[in-house]
């Protein structure tokens, strides 16, 4: 899959919940992404407690299960920054990527 821009993923990953949302008749209104992204941390932390053999759950497929939820958590927080108006690629290169040449690391 090749990504031009966070942005343009935002946008993708919109696509997709709208229509996710409309299948199920969720209101995604208000505070809903934020909600979202933190309900996601809860099992992305769960499935870490769980590869890591601190939980009850067994450990089978810990590593996969770790992926999806990370997976979740960033697409979720995606889509939290897209519904706020945060422009992700402005964003991300003014408070990170700015530090490339500063360590040498320039592109």
């Amino acid at each position: 899959m090749s990504i031009s821009s966070l942005n343009a993923l935002a946008n993708r990953l919109e696509a997709i919940s709208a229509a996710y949302a409309a299948t199920y008749t969720i209101d995604r209104s208000g505070d809903w992404f934020l909600l979202k992204v933190q309900e996601e941390m809860g099992e992305m932390t769960q499935a870490w407690l769980t590869r890591t053999g601190r939980s009850r759950r067994d450990e089978d497929d810990g590593a996969a299960q770790l992926a999806a939820e990370v997976a979740d958590v960033l697409c979720q927080l995606m889509l939290f920054a897209r519904a706020a108006g945060v422009d992700l690629d402005a964003a991300v290169r003014e408070k990170w990527l700015r530090w490339e040449p500063v360590y040498g690391l320039e592109r």
